[in-house]
C-alpha cells in the first residue's frame, strides 16, 4: 500500500505543477512550453529578491549612531527626568517596517486588531521598551510610590510627551502621508499623536505586568488606552479603565472633554486658560462610540477605587464646563463687535465736535449711550458666566490633581 500513496503523492505533485505552467502560459500569452521556462525562471527570480528585502527589514540592526534623550515631566508636583540612550539604526529599523496591514482575500473580521498588535510586536533582540518600564519602576520605587503609583508615573510620562500639532492636523486634513509609529520611533522622535503615544503606553504597561487594551474612537479620529482594573469599576463595564495619553494631568478612569480642533483631549492646564486664544477657538464635546482592540490579561490597577469617587463630581463639572464656554466664545465675539463699534461711534462724535457740527453730534451722542448700555449689560452678563467658568474649572483642577 506505501507505494500506492506514493505514486499518488506524485501524482498530485505533478497536478499541482502542471496547474502552475498552463495559468502561467495563459496569463503570459504563451503558446509554446519552451516560453514557459524562463518565466517560471523570472517569477523564481523575483521570489528571492523579495525574500532578500524581507529578510533585510526583519534583521534587527547592530546597536550604531547612539543619541540621548531626556524626559521630563512632573508627577504629583515632584519633577521627574530621566534619560534613555537611543540608536539611530533601530529607529531606522522601525521607520522601514510595515506600516499597512496586508492581507489576502477578505479581510477577516478582526483584522484591525492584528493591525495595532503588529506595531506591538517588537523584536525579540530590542529590549527598549522592557529597559524603560524597568527603569519607571526603579524610579518610582526610589520615591516610595506604590505599585498604584507607578502606573500613574508611567501615564504622566507618556503624557509629558510633545504632542504632534503638525501631523494632528495633516491627519484631519486627511492627506493620507501619516501613519502610525511604532512605540520606539515616538521615544525617538519624542513626539506623537493619539495613536503614537497610546501604543507605547499600552507597551510600556504590558511590560510592567499589568493587562492593558486600546480604546478607539473611530468617529472621533481618537484613541486613548484602557488599563485593567475591577470590572464593577471600569470604564463601559469592559474590564479597562480609561486612561487619556494626549495631554498631561488626566487621571485615570476619567474620561475628559475632547477638543475637536485640536484633536486632542483637554488638560488641566487648558481648562484655565479662557482668555487665551486655544480656549476661545476650542469646541468641546464628549467622546462617542468605542472600539477596544488588543485586549490583553495581567494585573489590575487598583487606584480607580479611591478616583471613582470623585469621577461623578468630574463629569458634571465637565458638562458644565462644556457647555458654558460655547457661550462665553459666543458672548465675548458680540463684546468685541461692540467695542469696534463703540470706538468707531466716538470718533464720529468727536469729528462732530470739532466741526462744530452740534446737530449731529447731539444726535449721534443719544445713539451712543444707549449702545453703550447695551454693551455694559453684556459685560455683566459675561463676567458672570466668566465667574462660574472659573469656579468649575477650579474646581475641577482641584479634583484632578487629587
Amino acid at each position: 500500500m506505501n507505494w500506492l500513496k506514493k505514486i499518488g503523492i506524485v501524482f498530485i505533485e505533478l497536478a499541482i505543477i502542471a496547474g502552475l505552467l498552463l495559468f502561467i502560459g495563459n496569463k503570459k500569452g504563451f503558446q509554446l512550453p519552451s516560453q514557459i521556462i524562463p518565466a517560471l525562471q523570472e517569477i523564481a527570480l523575483e521570489t528571492k529578491t523579495q525574500l532578500e528585502k524581507e529578510n533585510v527589514i526583519n534583521q534587527f540592526p547592530e546597536l550604531q549612531n547612539p543619541v540621548s534623550r531626556e524626559f521630563n515631566w512632573e508627577y504629583k508636583g515632584v519633577r521627574y527626568t530621566l534619560t534613555e540612550k537611543l540608536y539611530q539604526s533601530v529607529y531606522e529599523y522601525y521607520k522601514a517596517q510595515p506600516k499597512s496591514f496586508s492581507y489576502i482575500g477578505e479581510p477577516e473580521p478582526d483584522w484591525e486588531d492584528g493591525y495595532y498588535g503588529m506595531f506591538l510586536t517588537r523584536n525579540e533582540n530590542d529590549k527598549s521598551v522592557a529597559n524603560l518600564a524597568a527603569k519607571l519602576q526603579d524610579l518610582g520605587r526610589q520615591h516610595k510610590l506604590t505599585d498604584d503609583q507607578i502606573v500613574d508615573l508611567t501615564l504622566a510620562f507618556v503624557q509629558a510627551i510633545k504632542y504632534d500639532d503638525a501631523k494632528a492636523k495633516n491627519i484631519l486634513a486627511q492627506t493620507g502621508s501619516e501613519t502610525i509609529l511604532y512605540p520606539y520611533e515616538t521615544l525617538f522622535q519624542q513626539s506623537g499623536v493619539c495613536s503614537d503615544k497610546s501604543l507605547l503606553a499600552v507597551a510600556l504597561l504590558r511590560e510592567m505586568g499589568y493587562g492593558a487594551a486600546i480604546f478607539a474612537y473611530e468617529q472621533d479620529n481618537h484613541m486613548a488606552i484602557g488599563i485593567a482594573c475591577p470590572k464593577n469599576l471600569s470604564t463601559y463595564d469592559s474590564g479597562y479603565c480609561y486612561a487619556e495619553t494626549t495631554s498631561v494631568g488626566n487621571k485615570i478612569g476619567i474620561i475628559p472633554s475632547f477638543d475637536s480642533v485640536s484633536n486632542k483631549a483637554v488638560g488641566v492646564n487648558e481648562l484655565t486658560a479662557l482668555d487665551s486664544t486655544q480656549a476661545q477657538q476650542a469646541v468641546l464635546q464628549q467622546l462617542t462610540q468605542v472600539t477596544i482592540y488588543q485586549q490583553t490579561l495581567g494585573r489590575q490597577y487598583s487606584g480607580i477605587i479611591e478616583t471613582r469617587k470623585i469621577i461623578a463630581e468630574i463629569d458634571s463639572l465637565k458638562k458644565t464646563i462644556a457647555t458654558i464656554l460655547p457661550e462665553l466664545q459666543t458672548q465675548k465675539k458680540t463684546i468685541t463687535k461692540q467695542e469696534n463699534k463703540l470706538q468707531d461711534m466716538k470718533s464720529q462724535l468727536e469729528s462732530y465736535q470739532n466741526g462744530q457740527s452740534i446737530e449731529k453730534y447731539n444726535e449721534l451722542v443719544k445713539e451712543y449711550n444707549n449702545f453703550l448700555e447695551s454693551y455694559k449689560k453684556n459685560v455683566k452678563k459675561y463676567n458672570e458666566k466668566v465667574a462660574l467658568y472659573n469656579k468649575a474649572t477650579a474646581r475641577y483642577n482641584i479634583l484632578i490633581k487629587q
